[in-house]
């Protein structure tokens, strides 16, 4: 409302699951869909990002672009090139269109990983991490935890043994 969204037709189709409490647009399994922040938080490790700078209008215009993606089948190809079936970090992808998000070629195609994502939070990227839930806990130290948790990913996904 405060951005002059409510009345917006591609959101004015979710009044009904807004007033229910759904406010997290999620690519589950199931596809793109609405979820209360309750069912969103049953998960195990959570990290809580926001891009460092964006303007009302860039901002609005990315609640949209979420709201236009619900319905979406989930996209087990994970081919970030197609938009009519996504999966969970190539929704960041398509709804902050700003930040130059790396992806992969895997198997012939093109993917954005949820760790792609997450890279953009390190030193300078445009990404901020906010909070981060680990190992069943808030962690105080959040940024040092990050920082050690990606580390210790790109460790192991550049260096396994063949």
């Amino acid at each position: 409302k405060r951005l002059g969204l409510w009345e917006h037709p591609v959101v004015q189709k979710r009044h009904k699951d807004i007033r229910r409490g759904a406010s997290v647009v999620e690519a589950l399994r199931d596809g793109v869909q609405m979820n209360t922040l309750e069912d969103f938080l049953n998960i195990d490790d959570l990290a809580v990002l926001r891009m460092k700078s964006i303007s009302n209008e860039d901002l609005a215009q990315s609640i949209v672009r979420a709201f236009r993606q619900i319905g979406k089948e989930y996209d087990f190809n994970f081919d970030v090139e197609t938009t009519d079936k996504i999966v969970c970090s190539e929704l960041v992808y398509l709804v902050y269109p700003d930040p130059d998000w790396p992806t992969d070629r895997i198997m012939g195609r093109y993917t954005i990983s949820p760790d792609h994502v997450a890279r953009k939070a390190l030193k300078d990227g445009p990404l901020s991490l906010i909070l981060l839930y680990h190992d069943g806990r808030i962690q105080k130290n959040r940024d040092q935890v990050f920082e050690e948790l990606m580390t210790e990913k790109a460790h192991k996904t550049c260096c396994r043994p063949l």
